[in-house]
């Protein structure tokens, strides 16, 4: 399995992670089979959130006797110091492991949401301070605003940032992605398949791995389409062909360059005290 090293996380992790929303769909034994037939494969990346549903339970489950295996990244909506340090907590039970490899602050998609986490009292507060007492080793933010995920990158306080990135939707590539190199970020893509707008795996993966600091972070649902996609990633070259660019192009005039991304539809549960309920995206 080739590998990526995840910025200034220093984290080496496989060349394509594995998203924890789909998981939360097939019954729980089928689930907990998927990511381990996902870490059986060399996948050594897997990114929930507490507001994933039972996601994060099922992941947990799925990691005993694995967990050594695996860097594990999950995310929550903690914007003020006292609910990172719950979402923190909470999430180190439902996933049954002493700590957590990478903590992202879930859904800063507003500037004035980015200045509550970073200023006093914020959810970076309640971040950093878990990560002094060994209840997680980074800190990262996702989230779906360009502007937001531009300032965060260039702040220096964020290891990761992880933002929408697939060939329907892609204005992170002119200058988010540039910046986040620089300044050694790592780079997580979410939704590489447009939020299953994107049906052909070789498109879709063979576009994101062309950018060389960008992790992608497919939703899984059947072990299937993680085999099928990590054959592509271990293909010698992911250059797309005249064809497949050509493909591309059309998909984009037929669908357009927007697709339904936004995790925050009327009835959506963040609270950890309704962890049954699922996205709606």
């Amino acid at each position: 399995m080739k590998t990526l090293r995840l910025g200034k996380t220093n984290l080496e992790v496989s060349r394509v992670g594995m998203g924890g929303i789909p998981i939360t769909r097939p019954p729980e034994e089928e689930a907990i089979r998927i990511v381990r037939r996902a870490i059986e494969l060399g996948v050594t990346f897997i990114d929930t959130a507490i507001g994933y549903g039972p996601s994060e339970e099922r992941i947990g489950k799925a990691l005993a006797g694995n967990r050594e295996k695996v860097v594990l990244a999950t995310k929550g909506p903690g914007y003020d110091k006292e609910s990172a340090l719950k979402f923190i907590e909470a999430s180190l039970k439902r996933l049954n492991t002493p700590y957590i490899d990478l903590w992202q602050i879930h859904g800063v998609n507003k500037l004035e949401t980015y200045d509550r986490v970073w200023g006093p009292g914020g959810g970076l507060e309640g971040a950093q301070e878990a990560l002094k007492a060994g209840k997680i080793r980074h800190i990262g933010l996702s989230g779906h605003a360009l502007d937001v995920a531009l300032k965060a990158v260039s702040s220096g306080l964020f290891e990761t940032i992880q933002f929408p990135f697939n060939f329907i939707s892609n204005e992170a590539a002119e200058e988010l992605i540039p910046l986040a190199a620089r300044q050694d970020v790592g780079f997580i893509a979410m939704k590489p398949f447009a939020g299953g707008r994107i049906e052909k795996a070789g498109l879709a993966v063979k576009y994101v791995l062309g950018y060389e600091n960008v992790l992608p972070d497919p939703g899984i649902e059947k072990a299937g389409e993680m085999e099928e996609i990590l054959e592509i990633v271990n293909q010698e070259s992911w250059r797309l062909t005249p064809q497949e660019v050509q493909e591309i192009e059309d998909i984009r005039r037929r669908v357009g360059t927007r697709f339904c991304r936004q995790c925050g539809a009327p009835g959506q549960a963040w609270s950890i005290l309704q962890p049954e309920r699922r996205l709606s995206c």
